[in-house]
């Protein structure tokens, strides 16, 4: 890339930061509702807040069997082991 495109986006990166909240928000419940559909997980809230400048406050509260729990650990783990591998 030249460097004008990289000054430009990294220009806009700052321009859009401040909007970067709601769409953490609509990424997360998006995938908490996938995974409620899907039976993972019981119900979920989630909220996103931003404190400063690129630093947000994410809090995620989330009701799970012990079975729904053992399962995302474990394909957690699976997928970190598998990123080793490489």
């Amino acid at each position: 890339m030249s460097s004008k495109v990289k000054s430009f986006l990294a220009r806009a990166a700052f321009v859009f930061e401040p909007l970067a909240s709601p769409f953490i928000s609509l990424f997360l419940k998006r995938r908490l509702g996938e995974w409620k559909k899907n039976g993972m997980i019981d119900d979920y809230k989630a909220k996103t807040k931003r404190i400063s400048k690129f630093h947000y406050k994410i809090v995620l509260d989330m009701d799970l069997t012990s079975e729904q729990a053992g399962s995302i650990l474990r394909n957690s783990v699976v997928k970190i082991v598998e990123r080793f591998r490489r």
